[in-house]
């Protein structure tokens, strides 16, 4: 395993109901993500990681909401981390080369760039204290799975009434439910 990916997967333990990935997705994962990606999904699957709080994703589930925030549809542009609250890092291979992991945070309806490598994203970025506390919102989950239980493969923790709406992040305005349901209800609100 990729020095990047063990490294991750130390910090993040895997979770114990993994899902294998199907060929299908494994032959799109090889034309379009770094092999190292691949491996990731190979060796352990799709599901929760770090007690849940980020799930590593069939991008097919979440390549529509992806591409209705972005405003059209763009292979080069690929979802593979869901964190706890819906936000969604994704793979972007640009032109002349360039390559990064993005960021589409749907609470306050921004795009950022995280890192310009998908090495720097795994053996950095998402294992930094801030970034854990922050982006992730690993004290807020806390008190959610503590309050509500923890997820199911398809459910974000969301804000009610949304971030947007002047809801706060707080464990008073949480709740869950389906995460591609409600990334279509807060692009509706925009």
């Amino acid at each position: 395993m990729n020095n990047c990916i063990s490294k991750f997967t130390q910090t993040f333990k895997p979770g114990e109901n993994l899902i294998k990935p199907d060929e299908e997705i494994l032959n799109f994962g090889r034309q379009m993500l770094p092999k190292e990606i691949i491996e990731l999904w190979e060796e352990y699957g799709f599901g929760e990681y770090g007690a849940g709080l980020i799930k590593v994703i069939d991008p097919r589930d979440y390549m529509n909401s992806l591409y209705t925030w972005l405003g059209q549809k763009d292979f080069n542009k690929i979802p593979i981390i869901v964190t706890a609250f819906g936000d969604i890092f994704y793979y972007r291979n640009l032109k002349n080369n360039e390559k990064d992991i993005s960021l589409l945070n749907i609470h306050y309806r921004k795009i950022e760039v995280c890192t310009y490598s998908y090495q720097e994203f795994f053996e950095e970025y998402i294992l930094d204290e801030n970034v854990k506390k922050t982006i992730l919102r690993s004290d807020l989950y806390k008190q959610a799975v503590e309050k509500l239980g923890k997820l199911e493969y398809e459910e974000i923790f969301f804000f009610t009434p949304a971030l947007v709406l002047g809801g706060g992040e707080n464990i008073k305005y949480i709740e869950k439910g389906n995460g591609a349901i409600h990334h279509q209800v807060l692009l509706q609100m925009g």
